[in-house]
């Protein structure tokens, strides 16, 4: 019997097509959230911003999922910085906490 399942060359991994589908689905609801994104991809290096991004505000902590570990200490070093910068721009909201875990986004 022949195979009838066409041999494609370029597979994604299921995780890279549900994360895609669900980063696209999402509705921001949370305007602060979305104003301190639009602050943090403007304000700091791409090199950041690739591969790190704000996730959730919890209080007057503002949670960051990085995709490294030597990121996350990069950004240790810069957090004092980072929380200036966020709370000149952001407006009304203030940041007093920068929380970093490694995960996707």
């Amino acid at each position: 019997m022949k195979n009838r399942r066409s041999k494609i060359s370029d597979s994604v991994h299921v995780k890279e097509v549900l994360s895609s589908i669900i980063r696209n689905c999402r509705k921001e609801s949370n305007t602060e959230l979305s104003e301190i994104r639009r602050t943090w991809n403007a304000e700091l290096d791409k090199t950041i911003t690739d591969h790190a991004q704000p996730t959730a505000i919890k209080g007057s902590a503002l949670l960051v999922t990085v995709k490294s570990s030597t990121l996350t200490q990069q950004l240790r070093f810069l957090t004092n910085d980072i929380i200036h910068i966020i709370n000149r721009k952001a407006g009304n909201y203030q940041i007093s906490e920068l929380k970093i875990k490694t995960g996707n986004f």
